[in-house]
């Protein structure tokens, strides 16, 4: 997936690897065929000019049309996915009622973490000047419906992880909220923390920055993606 000569560490060109792979392959919910469609839809959302003017819009809710695609799933999966990869900060409980009237909670979250994921490696890839990576080539299989039953309602869209909120020594939970709110799904969780940890640790980060500009870079990076975090 990575040039040999590029200065990356092993554990994260083994993680994308691993991550693309799984992606390719039936998740809990979502086919193969699905979940790289999930991918090709993400990316066209970059592209798509009903997307750019709904961003630009006071409202989302304000501009009508369609969205730019070649995908085969659902139209309103492809509003969702575009939506999420566009305009996250805009999201709403409304939104995602209307969203889920089509879809489950739990293709929901397999959904967020496939495009969670897929961003991750793109992002990596146009960074370092490669361009997007081929999207895998799915394989075939049954999804095998497999829910966490001890996901709790905390308020949250979805329900989520029942766990001890004790502190780290960090000052924060020991379970993040994103993994509390990827916990429906074990394999969605699983595949975006397999994704993501290479790149960020609260400590001793394997980076030649200090933990303090590591942290800095984050909160930033998080601002300008309007993450709610």
């Amino acid at each position: 997936m990575y040039p040999d000569h590029l200065p990356l560490r092993e554990n994260l060109k083994e993680a994308h690897s691993a991550a693309w792979d799984a992606i390719a392959g039936p998740g809990d919910f979502l086919t193969g065929n699905a979940r790289v469609d999930v991918i090709q839809t993400a990316r066209e959302a970059l592209t798509c000019a009903f997307c750019d003017k709904r961003k630009n819009a006071l409202s989302p809710n304000a501009v009508t049309g369609e969205h730019e695609t070649d995908s085969e799933l659902d139209p309103v999966v492809v509003d969702m996915i575009h939506r999420i990869r566009t305009d996250p900060g805009r999201l709403t409980r409304s939104w995602f009622d209307e969203v889920t009237r089509v879809i489950s909670k739990e293709e929901y979250v397999e959904i967020v973490a496939v495009v969670a994921s897929s961003v991750i490696i793109d992002t990596l890839h146009n960074a370092l000047g490669l361009g997007v990576p081929p999207a895998p080539l799915p394989r075939r299989g049954r999804p095998d419906g497999q829910s966490n039953p001890a996901a709790v309602d905390g308020g949250a869209w979805v329900p989520i992880l029942a766990v001890n909120q004790e502190m780290a020594d960090t000052g924060l939970p020991n379970v993040p909220n994103i993994a509390r709110a990827l916990g429906l799904v074990p394999n969605a969780l699983n595949l975006f923390f397999g994704t993501f940890r290479p790149h960020y640790a609260l400590k001793d980060i394997p980076l030649s920055i200090s933990q303090a500009q590591a942290e800095f870079v984050a909160a930033r990076v998080s601002a300008i993606n309007e993450c709610f975090y």
